[in-house]
Parts: structure tokens; C-alpha cells; sequence
């Protein structure tokens, strides 16, 4: 009889053999699908398989995530992620609520969705009191998740 760790690291494999297969076969939409999938991309890049199960996590979590610790503020547009920080430090992960790749993918539609994640930038720059912050995002070969997200680092 196999442990219970030993059982889970198996259908833990077997579950990301199976999504990297599946990724692997998507080459066009499927009409009337059940989930909507971001548009394809070469699904053997890491960052590109992990912003697909970010995409679809958050779509599942929208409405769930303030009883995680970690999330400091969610609308119905954004939420933000406490990270650790040193000191007086802080470090914020703010991200939309809406599959967009990263910044140079944003188009007129996304417009609601970005005003309201800065303004939950402002909200938490407000709430810690922040002497002063940076709110920064990266694209292409500096983003290792294929998923627009930004970073609010500053003191308190």
C-alpha cells in the first residue's frame, strides 16, 4: 500500500502531465467552450503555462480570496497579495482580474480594470501610511508569468 505522500506526488504528476498535454494540443478556440482559454501561445514556455493556470486560478478564486491571508484588498476588479518584506518595507502584488498577458497587450477594453487596480494602489498607499513606493510591471522576457501583474514596493 502506498503512502498518502507517495499518492499525492503521483496524481500531482499525473495532473500536470495531463495540463501540459492538453495545452500542448490547443492550436485554435473551441466555439461555445465551457472555459474561456486565452489565445495560444507556444505552450512548452514555462512562464506561458503558468500564466494559463494563473488566468484560470484567479477567474475560479474572484469573489473567494479575502478569507487567504494574504490578500490585503480585492474588488471586483483587482486584488492584492501581501509579500514579504523586510523592515519597514512593503511589497504589494496587485493584479487585474482579467486574463491580460502583460502590458503590451492592454487594449481600450482593459480600461476599467486598470483604473481600478491603480486606485487600489492608492488605496493601500493611503492605508500604510507609504513615505514613498514604486509601482512597476514587466513584459516579455522580464515577465517570468505570463500574467499583467504589478509590484508596489515602499516604506512605511
Amino acid at each position: 500500500m502506498k503512502s498518502k505522500p507517495t499518492t499525492l506526488v503521483v496524481l500531482a504528476l499525473t495532473f500536470l502531465i495531463g495540463f501540459l498535454l492538453g495545452a500542448a494540443s490547443i492550436h485554435r478556440p473551441i466555439p461555445r467552450a465551457p472555459v474561456e482559454l486565452p489565445p495560444t501561445r507556444d505552450p512548452w514556455k514555462p512562464e506561458d503555462v503558468l500564466g494559463l493556470m494563473g488566468s484560470l486560478g484567479i477567474r475560479a478564486l474572484a469573489g473567494h480570496l479575502e478569507s487567504t491571508p494574504s490578500v490585503v484588498v480585492e474588488t471586483d476588479r483587482t486584488f492584492a497579495l501581501a509579500l514579504p518584506a523586510r523592515g519597514n518595507r512593503v511589497h504589494y502584488l496587485l493584479v487585474p482580474k482579467k486574463d491580460i498577458r502583460d502590458i503590451g497587450q492592454v487594449s481600450a477594453e482593459d480600461q476599467a480594470y486598470l483604473t481600478d487596480l491603480f486606485l487600489t494602489a492608492r488605496h493601500l498607499a493611503e492605508k500604510e501610511g507609504l513615505k514613498g513606493y514604486r509601482l512597476y510591471t514587466n513584459a516579455g522576457n522580464l515577465q517570468t508569468v505570463a500574467y499583467l501583474h504589478f509590484h508596489m514596493v515602499g516604506r512605511r
